[in-house]
């Protein structure tokens, strides 16, 4: 029988620590100290993965099959779901497979967690290359809460609702979840590729194809100058894609005044996606503000850097002397 638990946690954008990330939500505890046990969830620790919930307590493993002897199960797939900032809503983050959870807390000498002289303990471990943690923009699945779904535990055991499940762990394995008929929405996404040049075009179908596997609604907004080329919609979810196409293999390119303004603007939700060889080997990039670090990063920690021009418009009237 497969086995399978949801933890729900703090949101963080890599839980490697608070130095350059920030947690939101996640109890009171967080909210008067900044700061929690899952923080590390994602830092990895020789060839393993830690990872902590906030319990109140034991977990009850009898649930997954132990025996009321045993102290720990092993091959559990662990789903850590958090709470999403803005526009909020109950959302995957990542998750475990086939990880050892624990019935009480784990403190070990050669585990590393400790904030401010505290030992943070464990209730999960898992190998390090079973663990998958979602990017900002991948985290599209949104599990339910109230009836036949989480409630106000931080542990949800899914033995209420046999078909969610079913779906997570198609959804682990595939990396695509599998949406009812009824509820999909047309793609209204328009190309105009007489108005750009190749390059560009190619760059845009990149980037719509990337969102559109994650499950996101992609808009051509490419026409209307509104500072960003793509509006990408998953249900709350709503994100301004900025796309750049390159030919060559060097990051480097320009914003418009009205580009610049809107991603300085627009920061939580604004992307810069940049294709480089767009024609030849194409490699897409997905820039977003990181607040704490106040840079604009991917997920792999690559930094843009921006240098600031001053640029002006130049006219002449003929037949005027003044």
């Amino acid at each position: 029988m497969k086995k399978i638990l949801f933890f729900n946690v703090a949101w963080m954008d890599r839980y490697q620590g608070i130095s350059n990330d920030k947690m939101h939500g996640g109890g009171k505890h967080i909210e008067k100290y900044g700061w929690g046990g899952e923080m590390f969830n994602f830092e990895s620790q020789g060839r393993k993965m830690y990872g902590y919930v906030q319990v109140g307590g034991k977990i009850n493993i009898e649930r997954l099959g132990a025996k009321r002897t045993d102290d720990r199960i092993k091959d559990v797939l662990i789903v850590w779901v958090a709470k999403r900032p803005n526009p909020g809503g109950n959302y995957i983050v990542g998750w475990y497979k086939n990880a050892t959870v624990y019935r009480a807390p784990q403190f070990k000498d050669n585990v590393q967690r400790n904030w401010n002289n505290q030992d943070l303990g464990f209730y999960v471990v898992a190998n390090r290359n079973e663990a998958k943690l979602l990017s900002k923009d991948q985290r599209t699945v949104r599990i339910p809460r109230g009836k036949g779904a989480m409630g106000q535990s931080n542990i949800w055991y899914a033995d209420n609702n046999p078909e969610l499940v079913r779906k997570v762990f198609k959804y682990v394995e595939s990396g695509e979840f599998e949406v009812d008929k009824s509820d999909e929405k047309g793609r209204a996404y328009q190309n105009d590729p007489q108005k750009r040049i190749e390059v560009e075009r190619r760059a845009v179908d990149i980037v719509v194809e990337h969102y559109e596997k994650l499950g996101y609604e992609v808009n051509s907004v490419e026409r209307d100058n509104v500072g960003w080329d793509l509006n990408a919609t998953n249900g709350d979810i709503h994100l301004k894609l900025e796309v750049k196409g390159l030919s060559g293999g060097e990051i480097a390119t320009e914003l418009t005044p009205n580009e610049y303004f809107h991603l300085k603007n627009e920061k939580g939700n604004y992307r810069l996606c940049i294709v480089f060889n767009a024609l030849t080997a194409p490699n897409l990039m997905i820039f977003s503000y990181f607040i704490e670090a106040n840079q604009w990063t991917d997920e792999q920690g690559h930094i843009l850097k921006f240098e600031e021009r001053m640029s002006a418009r130049l006219s002449c009237s003929f037949g005027q002397n003044n």
